[in-house]
């Protein structure tokens, strides 16, 4: 096997591990296809190329990820020159029903131990603990919280949980929090009580009514396909992120363009998971 064939698969592995924390052989089937026998050559031969980032876990029938790992994963995050380890580094998104939603690109740095300890608290169902900084808090303070989703919005990730000093649901940005460490504490989050993220809006959007008509007609051809306005899904939890993304305007006496060329046209249906504390 060529030095070039065998990076692929490494990278392909670790950034399982990486990303969720653990890797195993029915993982790898299940997202690669591949035989039993395959996937047992893979994680033989990962576990020869990185024998420091590994752990056997005999309950769980899988490697788990080491500080080594996350280590090293970081070390090349900060280098200027690309290796074997960079092409691990790229988010890994799970394609599984309740797992990490993306809405858009990333742009801000996301630890890969940040993200895999959330991942693994959500998947084992346990509570995490963490330091939080916040534009209103912005000295580093603990939280701890029973999280039910990862998400991407915008240019950062963000995870959604119930937070036990709130006493409610909140998202909390990845790239504010540091020292997360899981707990042995079972969560006992039921998300279907997540009202803002079990209530699904119809979000109607519209070319902004200050635009001139021809100017209107631009928007809905680019936008709508021609259509005079286009509706679509959203969960009340990510209707902030939405329109920020969109930049649709929610006032549209004070939000004008040229800055916003959209507007959401139902706002009072809206409002109340508009911008919510």
């Amino acid at each position: 096997m060529s030095i070039e064939r065998r990076q692929e698969r490494d990278a392909k592995v670790g950034r399982i591990l990486l990303w969720e924390g653990r890797v195993s052989r029915s993982r790898l089937i299940a997202e690669y296809g591949l035989s039993p026998i395959r996937a047992s050559e893979w994680l033989r031969d990962f576990r020869e190329s990185y024998p420091e980032w590994v752990a056997w876990d005999s309950k769980l029938k899988a490697d788990l990820a080491t500080s080594r790992a996350y280590a090293d994963a970081e070390r090349t995050a900060k280098a200027s020159r690309p290796n074997a380890i960079s092409a691990m580094l790229v988010p890994y998104v799970p394609d599984a029903p309740g797992r990490p939603l993306s809405i858009s690109w990333d742009f801000v740095h996301t630890s890969p131990r940040t993200f895999s300890r959330l991942n693994l608290a959500i998947v084992d169902r346990l509570r995490v603990k963490f330091l939080y900084c916040s534009m209103n808090n912005p000295e580093p303070h603990e939280r701890i919280i029973e999280p039910h989703s990862l998400l991407r919005a915008g240019r950062r990730w963000h995870v959604r949980g119930y937070c036990l000093q709130r006493k409610a649901f909140r998202d909390f940005v990845l790239g504010r929090m540091s020292k997360v460490q899981l707990l042995l504490e079972p969560s006992e989050v039921d998300i279907a009580t997540d009202d803002a993220w079990s209530t699904v809006l119809q979000v109607k959007l519209i070319a902004h009514p200050r635009l001139s008509t021809a100017q209107q007609l631009v928007v809905r051809n680019e936008y709508f396909n021609g259509a005079s306005a286009r509706v679509e899904s959203c969960r009340a939890a990510l209707l902030n992120y939405m329109v920020q993304e969109l930049m649709a305007a929610t006032d549209v006496d004070r939000q004008i363009p040229p800055d916003y060329q959209l507007a959401v046209e139902n706002t009072e249906e809206c409002r109340q998971w508009l911008f919510m504390t």
